[in-house]
């Protein structure tokens, strides 16, 4: 390749670096190639807990199946390269075997420690995992048998042996729900403190504004401005005020916190932030992506504060059109703080907040309008319902309800999409490089997919003309009142694609929005904050040339971690409600519980539990009147001899038979005497383990 060889030392490294990252691949004689041109791809693997796994292969769509017995060295989350065997038909799914791993997913895990004599290994929670990680007698930290530990594997490479690590940090009995937070946060890798140089630097941030920056910006603290948050935050990123101004018109106020102010590009704290990329929300736990001084103090909107903020002023007519748009910067003091409770009752009528309460009421009459001309123009409105736990001093469950969805949670968020989207035009129609908040139509096989399960609902869908928002919306309308419309709801959500972050601006499919961006939440997500810098220097025309070709540059890469992080949160979240939903029915076994079929398998079928929300399986092999046949294209299971069939969207009464918050798994029997009323359990006489359910779905 004609590498002159002062330059040659640097050209081997590079080859190196890129063999090592999975971009080519070495061949006999030192000879090397391209891997698509060897019938390889790389990309992570996941693994499921049946023992196969897939990898999804990077830069394509293209997921390759790989048998348990082609898994090689590789574990659950390894980046890995491939070679694809078979490529498949039409429907059929490419298979392939691993050949390398590239780098290793998981370092750190959470299990139960065992000790059997002077040999000690770590059983991992998560059992995709595959395998025991073996601990040297030294390496222990005492750790008692049957403890909780967090376990770093050390080494990989150790031929026909489980591999090597040691206990990194004792966590404690298995049984304390105090335990489940740290558990969540390390299986996730997620950071429970923030490092010593970053709590310094927020440390030393000024919580007094200067006189001089308030000078240099529009000072709204004899604006009527408020909060609505849930009752137990902390954090308030976001306040809403209200003017009436000339022409019957309305000056509605969206004011963000002005968390950029605070943190710079390139400093400490924002390199913490952006490794971070989101908060996490566990049950009983946050993890935040800003120090608390910052997130709860310096940039929170408290009332009769006064406070720094970026705010962006709509003005709109009764018909909440928008008349005009104005983002600048701001100082702001909140007069109230209310509870979506609270803003509920403005919004009824039912408690008196003066002027408050007058101008929540009038908010609330425009944003009927709004939501209204959005589901119009195609917007899809997944109203799936989510469990809202009630906690005791030690973190137990003592209760689960489903989420209440009120017009004071819709208020708030129609207005955050509006200044969302209004940023967003205002950033595309300047050629401003920016992140988006993107998220792509349906293929056409994932629609086809969904049309056969509604089918086999007897919801029958036409193939001409859905697809599009409009027609989305429409059926889910159709089958509102259907006992099937949350089960469709969640498969019709599960063939849609992900949003993500990217500079590269497709438009949100789901939101019917052309131009969509994140700019309301900067105390909780890196994306925000990216947005908040960019408007920033857009709008005082400091955005140069140079600039610009800086941030097409760090803009992928930034939108590629946000979209990572953001997978990582809401898995490590969902963990944590499942970790919860085992744990309160650990204490009621052998109650009765009404629920719906949400999953047909072959093995049985998954019913989620009422108000509960929690899925727990019924095996096949409970049910012992008769011998059942799975039929993949109708999702039932159909005894052969009574006819009785289980399909999805049944409603059924079942008995929980095992809660194991460890492997987040809930056994289920099927109930033959009804449960009192949905989501309450009901004890039964003895015990229930073990009995072969006869009972019949209704």
């Amino acid at each position: 390749m004609r590498v002159p060889d002062g330059e040659y030392r640097s050209f081997r490294r590079l080859v190196q670096e890129l063999e090592r990252d999975g971009s080519i691949v070495k061949l006999r004689n030192s000879r090397y190639a391209p891997v698509a041109d060897r019938n390889l791809i790389t990309g992570r693997l996941s693994v499921t807990s049946a023992g196969f796994g897939f990898v999804a292969a990077e830069g394509s769509e293209v997921e390759v199946f790989i048998p348990a017995t082609s898994l090689g060295p590789a574990y659950h989350t390894d980046r890995v390269m491939v070679r694809v065997t078979n490529r498949g038909g039409t429907r059929a799914q490419p298979e392939g075997e691993i050949t390398k791993v590239l780098q290793r997913g998981l370092t750190e895990l959470v299990g139960t420690f065992h000790r059997k004599g002077r040999f000690c290994y770590v059983e991992p929670d998560d059992a995709r995992f595959g395998s025991v990680i073996k601990v040297p007698p030294g390496l222990t930290e005492d750790a008692e048998h049957g403890e909780i530990v967090a376990v770093r594997i050390d080494n990989w490479d150790t031929p026909h042996s489980p591999p090597e690590g040691r206990v990194s940090e004792r966590l404690g009995d298995r049984d304390d729900p105090q335990v489940d937070a740290k558990a969540v946060m390390l299986a996730h890798q997620l950071p429970r403190e923030f490092p010593p140089h970053v709590a310094t630097a927020a440390e030393q941030i000024a919580t007094e504004i200067p006189q001089k920056e308030i000078q240099h910006r529009r000072d709204i603290r004899q604006t009527l401005t408020f909060t609505i948050d849930p009752a137990t935050a902390r954090d308030f990123d976001d306040a809403l005020s209200l003017e009436t101004i000339e022409g019957g018109l309305f000056r509605v106020g969206i004011h963000i916190a002005d968390v950029g102010h605070y943190v710079r590009e390139g400093d400490p704290i924002d390199h913490e932030a952006l490794a971070r990329g989101t908060s996490v929300y566990l049950v009983d736990s946050v993890v935040p992506m800003l120090p608390e001084r910052l997130s709860n103090e310096i940039c929170s909107l408290r009332p009769n504060e006064d406070r720094l903020a970026f705010s962006v002023f709509v003005d709109l007519d009764g018909q909440a059109e928008v008349r005009q748009v104005e983002m600048t910067s701001t100082v702001i003091n909140s007069d109230g703080r209310l509870s979506y409770e609270q803003a509920q009752e403005a919004i009824e009528g039912l408690a008196d907040f003066g002027d408050l309460g007058q101008a929540i009421r009038t908010l609330e009459d425009l944003r009927q309008n709004l939501t209204r001309r959005r589901l119009e123009d195609g917007a899809i409105d997944f109203d799936l319902p989510e469990p809202e736990f009630e906690l005791n001093e030690t973190a137990t469950p003592v209760a689960i309800r489903e989420r209440s969805r009120l017009n004071s949670h819709r208020l708030i968020e129609e207005y955050m999409l509006l200044a969302n989207r209004l940023v967003a035009e205002h950033l595309t129609t300047s050629d401003t490089p920016s992140l988006y908040r993107v998220h792509g139509g349906p293929d056409p096989e994932s629609l086809e997919a969904f049309r056969e399960v509604a089918a086999a609902f007897g919801v029958r869908i036409p193939a001409k003309g859905f697809g599009t928002g409009k027609s989305i919306t429409d059926f889910l309308r159709s089958v509102q009142d259907k006992r099937i419309a949350t089960v469709l709801n969640e498969r019709l959500l599960r063939s849609m694609k992900k949003a993500e972050y990217t500079p590269r601006n497709i438009g949100h499919f789901g939101l019917a929005f052309r131009d969509y961006t994140h700019f309301t939440s900067p105390i909780r997500r890196y994306p925000d904050l990216v947005t908040h810098r960019i408007l920033r220097e857009r709008l005082t025309g400091t955005m140069t040339p140079g600039r610009a070709d800086v941030l097409a540059e760090r803009l992928p890469p930034i939108g590629q971690q946000s979209s990572e992080r953001e997978r990582v949160a809401q898995q490590a979240e969902w963990d944590s409600i499942k970790i919860k939903q085992a744990r309160y029915l650990a204490e009621h076994l052998g109650e009765s519980f009404a629920g719906t079929i949400v999953g047909v398998r072959a093995m049985g079928f998954f019913v989620r539990l009422d108000d509960i929300l929690a899925d727990g399986l019924i095996h096949v092999r409970t049910l012992g009147d008769d011998y059942y046949v799975y039929d993949e294209h109708q999702a039932t299971l159909t005894g052969e001899r009574t006819g009785r069939s289980f399909r999805l969207g049944d409603r059924v009464d079942v008995e929980v038979a095992r809660a194991d918050w460890k492997q987040k798994q809930i056994d289920l029997l099927l109930d033959e005497e009804p449960a009192p009323r949905a989501g309450a359990g009901k004890r039964r006489r003895g015990s229930q383990r073990g009995r072969r359910g006869r009972g019949r779905p209704r």
